[in-house]
């Protein structure tokens, strides 16, 4: 999957070099709604917190484990419906983690092919890592989150974009998880999404809305065994952790 890729890249971008502390980072994502009265904004911060641990596949013997802290967008819109960026998507339990990719990763100059041989790749490479991490957080944001994502390198002809906007939610009784309803974009009137690097505080607002949050535990209703995830409703697609992630 597509985003598996931007997970490698910025699971790599969080590295310094040997021995250091691996720096922390928060980035605001806002959602811009299109309504009658006109365009509003609404926008959530996140906390990305990244350290080294051990690890069969690589090399080096570590990798890099991001942990998320943060909240869903919440959006209290015009004609009263509250509705919620959510931080997971049913194909992607660890979006928010990694959505900074798709969004910023392509303004980080790249190595040049060829720059880096087999004989130096191990040292260029961790090279290229801090320095591609100093450009991503040298980055003056806002950019633009793109809709979807296509990586075809077998160039399929029924290769499906992947989406990177998150999945809409809002609840016809919000004080029951199980009226749980998804939304389109379009529905909304999403009209574009960015992302920024900021040092604004996490936020930490949404338990005023949904107040059974710390209670509820996995997915919002029972799901059935058996069947693909994309089969079963949305309530069962979308868990807790999808609203607030992270916090003691």
């Amino acid at each position: 999957m597509m985003i598996c890729r931007w997970v490698v890249a910025f699971a790599a971008l969080a590295l310094t070099a040997c021995g250091s502390d691996l720096p922390d980072y928060r980035y605001k994502m806002t959602v811009h709604v299109a309504t009658p009265g006109g365009d509003r904004a609404y926008s959530s911060v996140r906390g990305i917190h990244s350290e080294y641990v051990s690890s069969i596949m690589s090399s080096s013997g570590r990798t890099i484990k991001d942990t998320l802290q943060g909240e869903a967008v919440i959006m209290d819109l015009p004609d009263g419906r509250t509705v919620y960026a959510l931080l997971s998507r049913p194909d992607n339990l660890d979006y928010a983690t990694y959505v900074t990719g798709p969004a910023l990763g392509r303004h980080i100059p790249r190595a040049k092919s060829g720059d880096i041989t087999l004989a130096s790749a191990k040292g260029a490479f961790l090279d290229e890592i801090v320095s591609r991490r100093e450009a991503m957080l040298a980055l003056k944001g806002p950019y633009d989150l793109p809709r979807t994502v296509t990586h075809n390198p077998s160039h399929r002809t029924d290769y499906q974009p992947e989406q990177m906007w998150p999945m809409f939610v809002m609840f016809s009784d919000p004080a029951n998880p199980k009226t749980v309803i998804e939304l389109s974009p379009e529905a909304i009137g999403v009209s574009n999404i960015s992302i920024a690097l900021t040092e604004d505080e996490i936020s930490s607002s949404v338990l005023s809305k949904l107040p059974w949050l710390p209670n509820q535990h996995g997915a919002l209703v029972p799901t059935p065994v058996g069947g693909s995830m994309f089969d079963k409703k949305p309530a069962q697609r979308v868990t807790a952790g999808a609203f607030r992630i992270g916090f003691p």
